[in-house]
């Protein structure tokens, strides 16, 4: 094996990494610098009424053994400001269609041929504080409202413009944030459309901290969004259920489906 994968590189490695860590300066500076920067983020979005995108998430789960898992999904989303939201989502224990048309939100499991169908009259916006109310997390819902910035910034006691960055090669702002609960980060694109292309939370009070992940791609809005339907079409052979029996809705599977130990 060549020497230079060899114990003084790997030194060398976390020296660079320690010092970069000590180079990232905090101050009012940085932290008007980081709130600016999502301000245009959060003005860019709202202006948009109509948007489509596709993503990849991973929500990581640490077992009782200390076995840190990550369980990734992929998925589409369109929306129309300010009452048409169009959401999928398929992983490895869930395969949803999610759709409210400013009327009602229509849950369609399709793995499990079933669907939930709640009436409610609303904004997205109320659809989003409804479904948290209930108890319902949907991490990143909060990038689908219509004042990101107050959204996000709520509880943040401290912000950071850490550097520029590259996500799936194109280039980005990296900001870091921190609340009492968790630390969350966001790569904003450059230039005149800055889009979140990465968004990471961190649960840090929780046993080796366990982190979601948003990965955005294929933005588009306006006259180069394809058109969607907000209403689904559930097969008839879909049994209808309530929205709390619709138990693979998570990204997690039971504790019981992790895997065989070999």
């Amino acid at each position: 094996m060549s020497s230079t994968f060899s114990l003084p590189r790997l030194k060398r490695i976390l020296l660079y990494t320690s010092l970069a860590a000590s180079l990232a300066p905090a101050g009012n500076a940085w932290a008007d610098d980081a709130k600016a920067l999502l301000k245009t983020m959060s003005d860019f979005l709202t202006a948009q009424k109509t948007i489509s995108f596709t993503y990849q998430s991973s929500l990581e789960a640490v077992t009782p053994a200390f076995e840190k898992l990550q369980f990734v999904s992929s998925g589409t989303a369109n929306l129309t400001r300010p009452d048409k939201l169009r959401v999928t989502r398929t992983g490895g224990f869930a395969d949803l269609d999610v759709s409210f048309d400013g009327s009602s939100l229509t849950v369609h499991g399709k793995n499990l041929d079933a669907y939930a169908k709640i009436d409610g009259k609303g904004s997205l916006d109320e659809l989003i504080d409804r479904l948290m109310t209930a108890g319902v997390e949907a991490p990143g819902a909060d990038l689908l409202s219509t004042n990101v910035y107050d959204t996000l910034m709520s509880d943040v006691t401290e912000g950071k413009h850490i550097s520029s960055a590259f996500v799936d090669g194109v280039e980005c702002e990296y900001l870091a944030f921190r609340t009492a609960e968790i630390d969350w980060q966001i790569w904003i694109q450059s230039g005149p459309q800055p889009i979140p292309r990465r968004y990471v939370i961190t649960s840090k009070h929780v046993v080796q901290a366990p982190q979601y992940t948003l990965e955005i791609s294929d933005f588009k809005s306006g006259a180069d969004v394809a058109a969607v339907s907000y209403t689904i079409e559930v097969p008839a052979s879909a049994k209808t259920v309530d929205l709390s029996e619709l138990q693979s809705l998570d990204e997690l599977p039971e504790a019981a489906d992790v895997g065989e130990v070999k």
